[in-house]
């Protein structure tokens, strides 16, 4: 079981600027958790929108779009992050009641958020916010291994990495290949289960954007969803040095055979899923 912290004012305090452990620090905390998370019926019903990824897919692009379209408010995982939140909630469910407290407090300004830590979150932040929509952006299992794969250092990663020391990785004492593979997998469907269960329960339909037609200006859903035309259709990619440079992992072409079958087992299921 993987140990993480709880839910305190340490999380709700790295939302502001101004957070102390003083008195005057906390009785503000205490008239803030009153507003935003009860009182504030206003804010908690504007429209937002959650772009659900599992990491490596564009959630760095369209934050960066919108920013040079001038959309305010647009935030690449917003601080705090909530990280070990999302995954403390993947292994085992936390309470939807303080759940909604803490979206409500750290995300209340917020219009656009792109966070692949929020991915186990969805059902609970359309609890929070009636009128969110949400975007499951989402890129090719094959490139997206593959961009994970070329990380420096890949197994020193995967050691220090939170998300890899409990189940979303799958069994631990694979290779860095098959625990990628299993990492993308199982984000992935999390994203797709939510986002299923959130559209039954909702006026709101979440959209499905493939990060390859979003870079290559296709972007028609995400106007619709934002509620208007984008006049800069694309943006520079913020990782094309790294996409670009010496030692990236094959292509899905030359992999081994035993790594074509890995994949095709494991992320296969969710591919079609995605292909909807």
């Amino acid at each position: 079981m993987i140990m993480l912290p709880t839910l305190d004012l340490t999380t709700l305090k790295s939302a502001d600027n101004d957070g102390t452990d003083s008195f005057r620090g906390l009785f503000r905390i205490g008239r803030r958790i009153l507003k935003r998370c009860w009182l504030d019926q206003e804010v908690i019903n504007q429209k937002r929108i959650f772009c659900q990824n599992s990491g490596a897919c564009g959630s760095t692009y369209v934050v960066k779009l919108l920013n040079e379209n001038r959309f305010e408010h647009v935030f690449h995982e917003k601080t705090p992050d909530l990280n070990w939140v999302g995954l403390r909630h993947y292994e085992s469910p936390l309470p939807v009641s303080r759940l909604v407290r803490v979206l409500r407090y750290t995300r209340h300004d917020t219009f656009f958020e792109a966070n692949n830590r929020l991915f186990s979150l969805s059902q609970e932040i359309a609890t929070a916010f009636p009128n969110a929509q949400f975007i499951h952006l989402h890129r090719d299992g094959t490139q997206a291994v593959r961009s994970a794969m070329s990380k420096p250092g890949v197994q020193a990663y995967l050691h220090e990495n939170i998300r890899f020391k409990g189940s979303l990785a799958g069994p631990h004492h694979c290779e860095p290949f098959i625990r990628l593979c299993h990492h993308w997998a199982n984000m992935n469907k999390r994203i797709f289960d939510d986002l299923e269960l959130v559209s039954h329960q909702s006026d709101q339909q979440p959209i499905s954007l493939r990060f390859e037609n979003l870079v290559n200006g296709r972007v028609n859903q995400l106007e619709e969803i934002v509620g208007q035309s984008l006049q800069q259709k694309t943006c520079q990619p913020a990782n094309i040095g790294r996409v670009c440079g010496a030692g990236k992992f094959p292509e899905y072409r030359d992999w081994k055979p035993a790594q074509k079958s890995a994949f095709d087992e494991i992320c296969g299921p969710v591919m079609s899923l995605l292909a909807r």
